[in-house]
């Protein structure tokens, strides 16, 4: 009885782990897609304020915010 309730926190624990890591490597995608689709931005506007940088940042947060919150709110 003990031995299987140890075995399931350990089972919740690891579900738990691999949920962080999974979010942080979607983060880091995230951040990388700011960061090049500002460059690839810039570059197509031609601007010489951040105007490149704000659509790209736009774009990314409506990605997130479907991901993380319309989605999971649908499947519910």
């Amino acid at each position: 009885e003990c031995f299987s309730s140890i075995l399931s926190n350990l089972d919740l624990e690891m579900k738990l782990f691999t949920k962080f890591i999974k979010k942080i490597f979607f983060y880091t995608i995230l951040f990388a897609g700011i960061v090049l689709s500002s460059m690839m931005f810039d570059n197509y506007i031609d601007t010489k304020n951040d105007s490149g940088y704000l659509i790209a940042v736009g774009i990314c947060c409506l990605i997130f915010f479907i991901l993380e919150y319309l989605i999971p709110k649908i499947k519910n």
